[in-house]
């Protein structure tokens, strides 16, 4: 239970991170479940738009919660490329196995 409190607090304090252009269209179709067209409608962009923001916004996280981390990272493991990735949506699967979010990163 404190596991997914804090792993909560993190995705949260990393999510807040993100400036508003790449939030949104990350928010709405990673926890709301739009489909990149119907985010795309809504915001008035191009689906490649959606699809570049919603990118951009994961690599972002990605990398703010290796940041924020610190140097246990550093000590234990060596992030980089396929592998950070890889951990990056190990931790969004589980948070949303423990229901801190609707979907899962696809």
């Amino acid at each position: 239970a404190s596991e997914s409190a804090e792993l909560r607090v993190l995705m949260e304090a990393a999510i807040s991170t993100l400036s508003p252009k790449l939030r949104l269209p990350f928010m709405l179709y990673e926890l709301e479940g739009l489909s990149v067209r119907e985010i795309a409608e809504q915001l008035d962009i191009q689906v490649v738009a959606v699809k570049t923001r919603v990118f951009r916004a994961r690599r972002h996280l990605r990398d703010e919660l290796a940041q924020r981390m610190g140097g246990i990272n550093e000590i234990a493991f060596h992030f980089a490329g396929d592998r950070c990735a890889g951990m990056a949506d190990q931790v969004v699967e589980r948070l949303v196995r423990q229901g801190v979010i609707d979907k899962a990163i696809t």
